[in-house]
Formats: structure tokens, C-alpha cells, sequence
């Protein structure tokens, strides 16, 4: 553990859940921060009680300028008992494009990494024993600061806040097109995942949930492709080719998504990323040419699609649950997750190991 890292157990742990009876995620004890000193250098890493987070200023670009971005990961129960993260330098590779963007500076993985471990290993309780339960990671990088005009961050705070979700089943989603509403653009934000990004998403959302779906099936700003499935990543089995719309920077980079793409290479799945007209994907839902769908995402893994509404219509495909090529995927992708399955690419990090990897 670096030796710059100071570590404080909560003095008023709050009680757990009991398993199945969250409403909700629910936050765990402890969260890891730090803020940026002179020369943008990150300083006081801290894990403390979550209530310990700095406030901050009423002038923050994060508030003023919307100079925030966000990451969530996850770590799992493994079948022997131990913790392991999943990907987490992805995600933090991730999340530093997104700073990068936004004129924040850049985090250190291997200070996070060591960081978090140490959270991990306060507020392990909290992880039911079952293999594959999950404790997720929301990272928050958020610009603070003295001046009213947006400008370059150079003082921010960095957070991580441990939750651990609600024991419910998950179920098949549906998603419907929303007239008037667009998540992204060419040269905005789209492919990163900022506080600005997630916002306006909100309310689209709720018209969809009011409609009975799930997410909104965002199309670009002429409504002819597909970009995602709320801030899930969208796949279509069409003509038998695994397919995904390309990441031409309106598409969020998925950690899972990736995932799927590696796994289904590495087994010899034939796989396309290109643009995908939601015309196509309508025709051949009716004529039998798209077979499954599904969104992937760090909350929902690899989740079924049974049903796209658009202009009043509802198209449904013939599964009313997972197909067989969003079956593998996802018992692939929990596996992995248990420990149950090979990790070929070395992505699960237990939180005992402390060696850097660099991405």
C-alpha cells in the first residue's frame, strides 16, 4: 500500500442489508478522495468514512461549467471466497479520456488501484458471500475552483463511493425511439461519460419508463442509427454476424462491450462494428433477418432485449427472454465474473494483487 495513503475505519459503521431486502443500492461505510494541489498533483489520498468527502465550493467548474466526469466498476464475490475488481484500468483509462476532454487532469491508476484495495478490504463485509454478488465502484472526477469563467481545472477532487445493489432479478428490457430528443452528436461528448451526459438522458428516460420501456433507443441526430440503449451499448445478431454500432465518438467505448467483442472473437464468432440503421434493424426483426438483441453495460452485464418501440409501434422478437448467442455471452461474462469460468485476458484483479497493469 503507498505509504502517501492515509487509511481511517469509519468509528460509526452503518448497518448492512439483508440479502434480498435492499430497495436500491445501497452505499457501503467507506469511500476513497483525494484533491489536486499546486502543478495539478494529486495530494491526501484519503479512506475514510464516506461522509468525509470534501465539499465543494460554490464556484466549482463542476457545478458552473459542468467539468465532471464519471466511471463505474465493479468488484465480485469469486467462487473461493475472495474479491477480484473487473477491469478496473480500463475503466480508469476510461475515465481519464473524458478528463482529458474536459480539461481536468489525469488520475494514476496505480494510486487508485492501491487506494481502492484498501476501501475494498474495509467494506468487504458488505459483499455477500454467494459467488458473482457485486459491490460497484462509482468514481467521480469533479473540477472545483475559485473563478466563475470556465476555464482549465487545476484544483478538482476525485471519489469513490462503494455500493452495493438490490438483489433483484433482472429482467428482459425493452426500449423505444423518442422524437425530439438526441444523446449525441458528432464532435460533443457522447463517447465519454460525463455528469452533463448522464443529465440529459433523465427525462427522455422517464418518458420511456411512462411508455412501459426500459431505455430509450437513442438515434443520431437524423434519427436513422442506432447509438445506444439508454447508456447501455446495443448488439443485434443479424444474418448470424454478431452486431454493434461503431464507436465514431457518439458511441460510449463500453467496458462490457469490449468484453463481448474479445470474448466472441476469441471463440471464433464472426463480429461486425459498423453503423446500424434502425430501418434495417425494424425489417429484419419482421422478416427473421435479426434474431436477438441485447445491451450490455458494468450493472447489467449482458442483458436480453425482447421488444424496440418506435412511432406508436412495437416490434418484438421471437425470444421472450434470452436468445442463444445473449445466453452465451452473458453465462461467459458470469462466469468470469464468479471465477468460474477461464479469464483468458487476465481482466479480473483480485484485491490482493498489487502489481500495475498498464493499458
Amino acid at each position: 500500500m503507498s505509504n502517501e495513503l492515509t487509511v481511517t475505519p469509519t468509528t460509526a459503521p452503518r448497518p448492512r442489508p439483508e440479502a434480498g431486502g435492499a430497495d436500491g443500492a445501497v452505499l457501503t461505510d467507506h469511500a476513497f478522495f483525494m484533491r489536486t494541489g499546486k502543478r495539478r498533483s494529486w495530494q491526501r489520498l484519503t479512506v475514510a468514512d464516506r461522509d468525509g468527502i470534501p465539499a465543494l465550493r460554490h464556484t466549482a467548474g463542476a457545478l458552473l461549467a459542468g467539468q465532471t466526469v464519471v466511471d463505474e466498476f465493479a468488484a465480485y464475490r469469486l467462487a473461493d471466497g475472495t474479491v477480484a475488481v473487473f477491469r478496473p484500468d480500463s475503466h480508469i483509462k476510461r475515465l481519464n479520456n473524458g478528463a482529458r476532454r474536459l480539461a481536468l487532469p489525469q488520475v494514476d491508476f496505480d494510486r487508485v488501484w492501491s487506494s481502492v484495495r484498501a476501501m475494498i478490504e474495509l467494506d468487504e463485509g458488505w459483499l455477500p458471500q454467494r459467488a458473482g454478488a457485486s459491490l460497484r465502484l462509482r468514481a467521480v472526477l469533479a473540477a472545483d475552483g475559485t473563478e466563475l469563467t470556465p476555464g482549465p481545472a487545476d484544483h478538482c477532487l476525485f471519489y469513490v463511493l462503494g455500493s452495493v445493489p438490490a438483489a433483484a432479478a433482472k429482467k428482459p428490457l425493452k426500449a423505444m425511439t423518442l422524437d425530439g430528443y438526441v444523446r449525441a452528436w458528432p464532435g460533443g461528448t457522447g463517447d465519454l461519460r460525463t455528469g452533463g451526459g448522464l443529465a440529459v438522458g433523465v427525462v427522455p428516460a422517464e418518458i420511456a419508463r411512462n411508455y412501459g420501456n426500459d431505455h430509450v433507443l437513442w438515434l443520431d441526430g437524423e434519427g436513422r442509427h442506432v447509438q445506444q440503449i439508454g447508456e447501455l451499448n446495443a448488439f443485434f445478431v443479424i444474418d448470424g454476424v454478431l452486431t454493434t454500432p461503431a464507436l465514431d465518438r457518439t458511441v460510449l467505448p463500453g467496458i462490457t462491450r469490449d468484453s463481448v467483442v474479445k470474448l466472441a472473437r476469441d471463440a471464433g464468432t464472426a463480429v461486425a462494428e459498423r453503423p446500424v440503421e434502425l430501418a434495417e434493424v425494424l425489417k429484419g426483426i419482421a422478416d427473421g433477418s435479426v434474431t436477438e438483441c441485447f445491451a450490455t453495460g458494468t450493472a447489467d452485464g449482458v442483458a436480453p432485449v425482447v421488444s424496440l418501440g418506435h412511432q406508436g409501434e412495437e416490434y418484438r422478437f421471437a425470444s421472450a427472454e434470452a436468445g442463444p448467442v445473449t445466453a452465451r455471452f452473458r453465462e461467459l461474462l458470469d462466469g468470469i465474473h464468479r471465477g468460474e469460468s477461464v479469464d483468458r485476458f487476465g481482466w479480473m484483479r483480485r484485491i490482493t494483487e498489487v502489481a500495475p497493469v498498464h493499458v
